[in-house]
C-alpha cells in the first residue's frame, strides 16, 4: 500500500468519525426538545457521510475489479457527492439557525391575585 493510499484512508476515517460526532449532536438536540433542528442535523450529516462512504465503495471496491470503467465511476462520484455535500451543508446551517433561535413566546402575565398558599398579612 502506498503512502498516498494511507492518507486517503485516514481522511475517510476522520470524515466518518466527524459524522458520528454529528449524530451525537443530533441526539443532544432531540434531548433538548428541538426536533426540527435535530431532523435537519441528521439529514445533513447523512448527506455529508455519503462522500467518504462512496469514496471507499467506488474507488476501493469497484475500482479494484478487473478493468473498471473509470469514466463512469468518476461521473457517478461527481454527480452524487456534489449535490449531497451542498445539501448537507445547507441542512446543517439551517439546523444551526433553528437550534440557537430564541422562542418568540410572550412573557407570562403578572398574577392578579396572590397564590392561595401565601398567607394574608396580619393586621
Amino acid at each position: 500500500m502506498n503512502n498516498i493510499e494511507t492518507y486517503y484512508y485516514i481522511r475517510d476515517a476522520v470524515a466518518c468519525v466527524g459524522v458520528l460526532i454529528g449524530f451525537g449532536a443530533t441526539i443532544f438536540l432531540f434531548i433538548r426538545k428541538k426536533a426540527a433542528a435535530a431532523i435537519l442535523s441528521a439529514l445533513g450529516f447523512i448527506l455529508l457521510g455519503l462522500e467518504p462512504l462512496l469514496d471507499i465503495f467506488l474507488w476501493r471496491v469497484l475500482g479494484a475489479g478487473d478493468n473498471p470503467n473509470w469514466d463512469q465511476l468518476n461521473t457517478a462520484y461527481a454527480c452524487i457527492t456534489g449535490p449531497s455535500l451542498f445539501l448537507g451543508i445547507v441542512f446543517l446551517v439551517l439546523a444551526f439557525i433553528l437550534a440557537f433561535r430564541e422562542s418568540k413566546l410572550p412573557p407570562p402575565p403578572p398574577p392578579s391575585e396572590p397564590p392561595a398558599d401565601i398567607l394574608p398579612p396580619l393586621s
